[in-house]
């Protein structure tokens, strides 16, 4: 009895262990997943930088708008006699973008009246076909106004433009007026457009 008693122990030290090396052999109880938060989306790739726009055409700056042609001054020596006594001698014409200018000296000398007037009626520049620009008067002497023994150096400014192609234009003072009229003298003087003209 002795025998099968010591043979007990270890048997039944042989089934704990066998039980236990089962136990051991067991996979081992898997943990429960841990939640864990969702991991993000990747992160789309960066977008390509866009292209930088294509350059706006620079617009060309605009050319300097032409500078006004400087006026062409022709001198000229031609003079004109009405018989109330008025002399007008014309020195030079200015041709201008916008008004034509006389350079003039006129003198009156009458002993029956004290003045005369260079725009008692209508004075202005003629061209051949027949376009007339009109005097301009002074502000402060409307009639152009001479006394009896003096003599006006000055311009006289006629308003607009002579046609480029113009040889001569003609200096009509007080149109309709007869040379006699001592109010207001008629005189037409003709005016050559070329260098030196007399």
């Amino acid at each position: 009895m002795s025998a099968s008693r010591s043979l007990a122990v270890p048997m039944a030290a042989l089934a704990v262990s066998l039980m236990l090396g089962a136990c051991s052999d067991k996979a081992a109880p898997v943990a429960p997943p841990v939640a864990t938060a969702p991991s993000a989306a990747p992160a789309p790739a960066a977008a390509p930088a866009p292209a930088p726009a294509p350059a706006a055409p620079v617009a060309a700056a605009p050319a300097p708008a032409a500078a006004p042609a400087a006026p062409r001054q022709i001198p000229l020596s031609v003079q004109g006699i009405a018989n109330a006594g008025l002399t007008v001698r014309v020195k030079s014409v200015e041709l201008g973008e916008d008004a034509t200018v006389l350079t003039v000296s006129a003198s009156f000398g009458n002993r029956d009246t004290n003045f005369t007037n260079l725009a008692e009626t209508a004075t202005f520049l003629v061209d051949a076909a027949g376009n007339r620009l009109m005097l301009k008067p002074p502000d402060d002497n409307r009639f152009v106004r001479i006394n009896s023994g003096d003599t006006m150096e000055g311009k006289l400014v006629f308003l607009g433009a002579v046609p480029p192609s113009t040889t001569q234009i003609r200096l009509v003072i007080n149109e309709g007026n007869a040379g006699d009229n001592t109010n207001g003298p008629g005189l037409s003087i003709t005016l050559p457009l070329q260098q030196g003209g007399t």
